[in-house]
């Protein structure tokens, strides 16, 4: 047998290598994923696992439950409500998780190498072109490596920072998202809650009159069989007894359910018995009251809608998803630093530590910036306009709420009117038949319509309350305080709900009118160089002038141009937002002074504290000073003023933070 030369028999095994490969493909391709579905005992287990969760156990109903407790409960227990409390919490913990992504990496590692020969090697003489002859080697057959690296990119680090930014402000969304179900929650409860006293009280008298006309109809077939009757009359009879029979069995029909819908809003487990608190007869007759400045709840609607106050955390995160966008253009500043250990004998030093800084840059990048600038600016613009478009919504939506409310009020005065009208008929009707005087037919549908009208009545009760909730929901309002949370006891949080819906028209009625929160540049006079701005014929009068003085208590009678940033509830909200001003402008607010002139509403008393800036030596610096202000999204107006008109102070426009 003739043995081939090791080089040869290298080449004559090289096919088979693809065969190998082809055959660990189709073996591959044999062991494919197929589609599994869940077995029996599977499914049986998710079940009862969802189950142990769905009717976990609950405070015990001990009593019949109020309004207030049905809304306790349902913050405590609705399933919905958990759900936006987990993703509140899965946004708190991928906030956490982010700030992870700011430090370096720091990645240790160990290895093993060998071979079954030495890595050799021969050296060519560059200049005679003839190999040394020599075969050395520089690295053991068998060796042993480890690293412990350290790795720092600058521009992943603010990267991450602005992602994690943008993390604590979805943690806000999710909590803004929680506070509208919530509010929507709270809205169904009360809605299904009067259904439900209206289907208690009305379902007590629907029974026993349906007894009677069950025995009605039984007389009127007798009556009919006897022949004592003529056909014709015993079966319009008859069928007015159907008609009514069917009447009430649609009542019936209407208000069973609202009971259960209850229970379902307050998470009780499906079939659970438990007893609506009937209030008194006195409060069913009251309806709830709106005393409220439709401009103030608009205002506080503004200030406190969960909607908006989301798209304000969107801003944000667009706002910072700009600056990510600009600091990818920027070069990458890698930073590194390693320990390492290699087993390699032929080494002199087989400990050692290294280290090094390299910059890169995608220059295309300078290509493309202006590009990626401007839609990144475009994404702000959109989140700006779609929050303002949603203001505009919400201010039409309280409107629409306070309307509907109104609306009802006046239906409910004539339903309430006409139930009691039909309960005198039906009075007057029971005495004519206890007399003989009519047929036990009139006197039943006497009772019917008595008895839906007091349905429809409740009916619009219900509806009135479903409009009064539905003017809070407008305006954001939040019945709990921001301390509580939904794991309070129950005793506590009805408490809570208690004081917080007494309460609420009150705060809402505190915050300053829309008209108040916009104040228009006054017209140029005709004639005039410098239009001066004419004080309104109810505006409030300075009363208290903080610090540092205003320019009227030099005594200057001179024109001087002062710019108006807005108005405020306190002077500490003032002065915390020129200090955050000046800071942002940095060299563009050098020489220029704050003044904080305060005043009081000569309607309701409301103290406002005006921010204006002096120290502008021509209109042309304020105006170049306002141009930097509002590219900040502030509001900033320019005033000619003079020293009598520095303290008389209009409706100014407001910042509330």
């Amino acid at each position: 047998m003739k043995i081939l030369p090791a080089r040869s028999l290298r080449y004559r095994l090289s096919p088979v290598v693809p065969i190998a490969v082809l055959s660990a493909s189709l073996l591959a391709a044999g062991c494919a994923i197929k589609p599994e579905p869940l077995s029996a005992e599977e499914n049986l287990a998710r079940v009862r696992k969802d189950l142990s969760v769905v009717l976990a156990p609950q405070e015990p109903v001990s009593k019949p439950i109020s309004m207030h407790e049905a809304m306790a409960r349902a913050i405590k227990y609705n399933l919905d409500e958990r759900v936006k409390i987990m993703e509140t919490a899965v946004a708190s913990q991928q906030l956490d998780l982010s700030q992870y992504d700011m430090l370096p990496r720091v990645v240790a590692s160990a290895g093993y190498a060998g071979r079954n020969n030495d890595a050799g090697s021969e050296s060519l003489n560059l200049v005679t072109g003839r190999r040394t002859g020599e075969s050395t080697t520089a690295v053991d057959r068998h060796r042993r490596t480890s690293d412990l690296g350290f790795t720092w990119n600058v521009l992943d680090f603010g990267v991450s920072y602005l992602r994690a930014r943008q993390n604590a402000n979805l943690v806000l969304i999710a909590d803004e998202r929680r506070r509208r179900v919530v509010q929507g929650i709270l809205q169904d409860v009360r809605t299904a809650y009067w259904r439900a006293v209206a289907a208690m009280r009305l379902l007590e008298r629907i029974a026993p009159l349906e007894k009677r006309v069950e025995g009605a109809r039984h007389d009127a077939r007798t009556l009919e069989a006897l022949r004592l009757q003529a056909p014709l009359q015993a079966l319009g009879y008859t069928r007015s007894l159907v008609e009514t029979l069917r009447q009430l069995q649609s009542l019936r029909r209407e208000l069973v359910a609202s009971k259960s819908q209850l229970g379902a809003l307050m998470g009780l487990p499906p079939g659970e018995p438990f007893e609506v608190e009937l209030p008194p007869l006195d409060t069913l007759k009251t309806p709830p009251k709106l005393n409220l400045d439709v401009e103030a709840l608009e205002t506080y609607a503004l200030l406190n809608r969960p909607e908006l106050l989301e798209e304000s955390y969107n801003q944000r995160i667009s706002a910072d998803e700009t600056w990510r966008s600009l600091l990818r253009l920027l070069p990458g500043i890698d930073v590194n630093a390693a320990l390492r250990y290699d087993s390699n004998s032929f080494l002199v030093n087989q400990r050692w530590a290294d280290y090094g800084a390299r910059i890169s840059w995608n220059l295309i990048n300078i290509v493309s910036a202006p590009a990626t600038k401007s839609y990144a600016e475009a994404q702000e613009d959109l989140v700006a306009f779609r929050r303002q478009a949603l203001s505009v919504a919400v201010l039409s939506q309280v409107r629409v709420a306070m309307l509907q409310f109104r609306e009802l009020h006046q239906e409910f005065g004539l339903t309430a009117e006409q139930a009691d009208l039909d309960d005198r008929i039906r009075t007057q009707y029971a005495n004519s038949g206890e007399a003989g005087q009519i047929g036990e037919l009139g006197v039943i549908q006497a009772e019917v319509m008595a008895l839906l009208s007091d349905l429809r009545r409740d009916l619009v009760f219900a509806d009135l309350h479903n409009a009064y909730a539905r003017v809070m929901v407008s305006a954001g309002v939040d019945p709990l305080p921001d301390n509580m949370v939904p794991s309070t006891d129950l005793a506590s949080l009805t408490k809570a709900i208690d004081q917080g819906l007494d309460s609420w028209q009150g705060r809402a009625n505190s915050v300053l009118r829309v008209k108040d929160l916009v104040q228009k540049e006054p017209a140029p006079q005709k004639g005039a160089a410098n239009p001066e701005p004419q004080p309104a014929a109810a505006a409030p009068v300075a009363e208290v002038a903080a610090l540092p003085a205003p320019a009227a208590a030099t005594g200057s009678f001179s024109p001087t141009i002062q710019v108006d940033l807005g108005a405020y509830t306190s002077h500490k909200l003032a002065q915390l937002d020129w200090d955050t001003i000046a800071k942002r402008l940095g060299a563009g607010a050098e020489g220029k002074d704050a003044l904080f002139l305060t005043s009081r509403r000569s309607v309701d008393g409301q103290t406002i504290v005006q921010l204006r800036v002096r120290g502008f030596n021509n209109r042309a610096a304020a105006e170049r000073f306002c141009k930097g202000v509002r590219g900040k999204q502030q509001e900033c107006i320019i005033l000619t003023v003079t020293a009598m008109q520095a303290l008389p102070l209009s409706p100014a426009s407001v910042a509330l933070s």
